[in-house]
């Protein structure tokens, strides 16, 4: 394969906000300067790992699908409309989405009101809270969908369906009692590269699920039992939720 240079992006990630030096990077006859975010595979990334550039491009798609259904919702059934949204709306928050899944509050808060929307188009119901739309189609609110694919991935990686490397993350507690498959929780120092990652939230929620869903016989059990879990409730001392896990639990009970 030959490498085209025209095509190479170059981003130097920093802690600091607002920051907007350039670099230069020479490789051979070819000069890379760096940008504040580049798009990888579809994914826009921010040298700050915020994703919020992400995120609103995302937003800014999904509110003008749901527009356009609104415009020609005289020709839609409930049918019609279940399907459009799952694979017209929903589908933009379906991919990678555990890469961007730790973003800034008020950016949950809009992807929670796009489904809120979609649920209101989809019922035709303008009174309901967005709990009672959630209840009313049977479906959980976004930021817990994420937190159950993160559950699933930590569930692969336990029993060997994930590549090698995701054991690195996702270590099982060997000390007290292996037969529980709980994850080792690392002591994190910092906040937005601590425990606003997979490494520190993933086994906070993993050994919050009932036992029998972690112990699953297989992948299809695993998911199914999934299904019927409407995120963390966990209130001990080693559970002890910070401000994100306190807020993916108002997400289910007073989302309006």
């Amino acid at each position: 394969m030959i490498v085209n240079p025209d095509k190479f992006q170059a981003i130097i990630l920093h802690p600091k906000k607002n920051q907007n030096i350039q670099y230069t990077l020479n490789i051979g006859e070819h000069t890379i300067t760096s940008l504040n975010s580049v798009s990888l595979l579809g994914i826009e990334i921010d040298n700050q790992l915020t994703f919020s550039k992400h995120i609103e491009t995302l937003m800014r798609k999904a509110a003008g699908q749901l527009n356009y259904l609104y415009s020609k919702r005289k020709f839609l059934n409930i049918e019609a409309k279940k399907v459009l949204i799952e694979s017209f709306i929903m589908s933009n928050f379906n991919y990678c989405p555990l890469v961007w899944m730790f973003c800034y509050t008020n950016l949950k808060w809009e992807q929670e009101n796009i489904q809120k929307r979609a649920l209101r188009f989809l019922f035709d119901d303008y009174e309901s809270t967005y709990k009672q739309l959630l209840e009313k189609a049977n479906k959980p609110t976004i930021e817990i969908r994420k937190l159950r694919i993160l559950a699933t991935e930590i569930f692969k990686t336990i029993n060997n369906l994930n590549p090698p490397y995701m054991k690195e993350i996702f270590t099982l507690n060997t000390i007290r009692n292996p037969n529980n498959k709980k994850l080792l929780v690392k002591t994190i120092s910092t906040k937005k590269y601590g425990t606003d990652s997979l490494r520190h939230l993933g086994p906070r929620i993993w050994n919050c699920l009932p036992t029998n869903i972690r112990n699953s016989e297989n992948i299809f059990v695993f998911k199914n039992l999934m299904k019927t879990w409407s995120g963390p409730s966990c209130s001990c001392t080693a559970c002890n939720w910070d401000f994100n896990m306190i807020y993916y639990l108002l997400l289910c009970i007073t989302l309006v």
